[in-house]
């Protein structure tokens, strides 16, 4: 399908009154889910889904946003869009345009909120849009399934931080610590669990990945042990991709990664025969 010349920028959609906000979806909902969902309840073609994928665990937020082609189509969707995703049910709402936080440089790790674009009549089986993906949905499906294909000593376990406001913060804090080792990737920080944060000290932690065995390596001799406001950091090398994370990869089909294309015959127009992944989050620890 050519996506390219009916999709619309995404302040457009916002602005025009196209775009719907989607919450309360598993995080291991795929594209062709949300996809599938809505042509089951009438609306078979949107002009984008627009969502967050975390490169480091490929999981979405729990909610995505849907574009479709004019505002009577959202109002429709608004009005009449009452069902469930993976057994949850789905959430439905006006978008409205994001308050301003401050200004955010996050030029050396992912976007995560992007475009998901279908395939073109140019590509293969498995694959997804032949436009640049090294940011925004796709990029970060491409680093995670570089990462479960050549794990090799790549991610790096930080802990020892203390909570975060959000992503964006913990990207700075995260950046600032690794100054000079140029992480390729920095995962969402994780809560610890119940019992240990009652001892002292700071227990939250993250994930972060590097192009090689050798830069993680040395990021590690460097930083473990380092003094932090409230503590230490504990920097070591991460145990490694969770069985059920490898095992989805295995099952997906051959050369195409976690991105499945979707089952069927092949229709044109907007969003149709959008690739998918499994966003499962990687298991903590």
């Amino acid at each position: 399908m050519a996506a390219a010349a009916t999709s619309r920028p995404s302040d457009d959609a916002l602005q025009a009154g196209r775009r719907i906000y989607l919450g309360n979806l598993p995080y291991t909902v795929k594209p062709y889910d949300v996809e599938e969902m809505l042509a089951a309840n009438g609306f078979d073609v949107v002009d984008n889904i627009h969502i967050s994928i975390d490169p480091v665990s490929a999981r979405n937020p729990g909610y995505c946003f849907i574009d479709f082609m004019d505002r009577a189509t959202a109002e429709r969707a608004l009005a009449e869009l009452a069902t469930e995703i993976g057994g949850r049910p789905l959430k439905v709402g006006p978008c409205q345009p994001k308050k301003y936080s401050g200004p955010r440089d996050d030029s050396t790790v992912f976007q995560r909120w992007g475009d998901w674009r279908g395939k073109t009549d140019g590509d293969q089986p498995g694959e997804h849009s032949s436009r640049p993906s090294k940011q925004g949905p796709h990029g970060a499906l491409d680093h995670f399934d570089d990462m479960v294909n050549n794990f090799a000593g790549r991610r790096v376990f930080c802990g020892g931080l203390r909570p975060m406001l959000d992503q964006a913060q913990n990207n700075r804090e995260v950046r600032e610590i690794f100054d000079g080792f140029n992480p390729t990737a920095i995962g969402k920080r994780i809560t610890p669990h119940e019992a240990k944060r009652s001892e002292p000290g700071n227990h939250h932690y993250c994930f972060v990945d590097f192009e090689t065995r050798d830069e993680a390596a040395a990021a590690i001799k460097a930083l473990d042990g380092k003094p932090v406001a409230g503590g230490f950091l504990k920097v070591a090398p991460a145990r490694g991709i969770p069985d059920k994370l490898l095992k989805r990869h295995s099952e997906a089909q051959p050369g195409a990664g976690f991105r499945r294309p979707r089952q069927g015959p092949q229709t044109t127009g907007p969003s149709k025969a959008m690739a998918s992944n499994d966003w499962r989050r990687a298991a903590d620890g």
